[in-house]
């Protein structure tokens, strides 16, 4: 999307971006490989939610480990030299393991949601044999929809510019069909997480007038308000940003394509901090994930913490 004569490279914010990656790979390594721990090691009952936060932990670890050939490609100065075939092997990951781990906070927010304002129909009595089923389901789903990415980086020369395609570049089938993903992959969960989590919060406020709830009932508020903006947070700047870019990508002024350009780059590495910050979920999801992670915090300290007995996955509306 450069135009002639136009730089649009800038070590700082090239290193700023890098930065943020790695913290971004070491936080969701240890949270997430913590998460994983737990599941494996201290959950004694499975349900249908935890086998959709068990895939969500899945995705996100999946994500990090991808973290490192986007630090390299931004400490290089946006080059690849790995190859045309890894570099679409990496974006299709990139794109595969985002995508899934939207789709199951979605899928979280949707088991919440008719458990506790319908709790009466008939999906709330699935087997978690039923939801490896759909998450099967789910994981092939998004590896059909996302296979666009394998196809979106540009060679040039010896190296690769390993990034996908830009918006706007041509008018194809193929152009318009992962415009239009790439905003109902966001914009139709969010839509949907939001609805959940209104109704939940009015259902709960009916439901819970004890005064001894109340703390119950604020703690529930907290998960839902750490969903929505955790989603806002991770997803909306991409979103904003390839709305800028589709609106100046043809603009003649180098300043505007420099700023378009770094602001891509930043939003989409601030997408990538969903594997981060889902821990988070986990935490007011069940006391055992937060045992974990401060059992892990501890052990970093060289502090040890009491043994809690061992409890089935409940979240904070059960």
């Amino acid at each position: 999307m450069t135009a002639p004569n136009c730089s649009v490279h800038s070590a700082a914010m090239e290193i700023s971006v890098a930065t943020l990656l790695m913290l971004e790979f070491g936080l969701g390594l240890l949270g997430n490989t913590v998460a994983l721990w737990t599941f494996f090691f201290r959950l004694k009952v499975w349900k249908p939610y935890a086998v959709y936060l068990f895939n969500l932990v899945i995705a996100d670890l999946l994500l990090t480990l991808c973290l490192p050939f986007q630090i390299a490609f931004y400490l290089r100065h946006k080059t690849w030299s790995l190859g045309r075939g890894s570099c679409q092997a990496l974006l299709f990951l990139l794109s595969l393991s985002r995508g899934v781990g939207v789709a199951f906070l979605t899928a979280v927010a949707l088991d919440r949601y008719f458990r506790v304002v319908h709790p009466r129909l008939k999906v709330n009595v699935l087997s978690p044999r039923w939801a490896r089923a759909v998450s099967v389901c789910v994981w092939l789903l998004m590896m059909a929809v996302t296979h666009q990415s394998l196809f979106g980086s540009e060679a040039s020369g010896n190296s690769t510019e390993c990034r996908s395609s830009q918006p706007g570049e041509d008018f194809s089938w193929g152009a318009i069909w992962q415009e239009v993903l790439f905003f109902l992959q966001f914009s139709l969960p969010f839509g949907l997480i939001l609805f959940c989590n209104v109704g939940l919060i009015r259902t709960l406020q009916n439901r819970i007038r004890d005064p001894e709830k109340q703390p119950k009932l604020r703690r529930a508020k907290a998960l839902v308000t750490l969903v929505v903006v955790l989603f806002a947070l991770c997803f909306l700047p991409s979103c904003l940003a390839r709305i800028l870019t589709d609106a100046f990508r043809r603009s003649g002024s180098c300043r505007m394509l420099w700023v378009v350009e770094h602001t891509s780059d930043v939003a989409s590495s601030l997408s990538y901090l969903n594997s981060v910050l889902n821990p988070l979920v986990y935490c007011f999801s069940n006391p055992t994930f937060h045992y974990s992670y401060r059992k892990a915090l501890n052990t970093l300290r060289g502090r040890r913490g009491a043994e809690p007995q061992g409890c089935e996955l409940r979240d904070s509306y059960t």
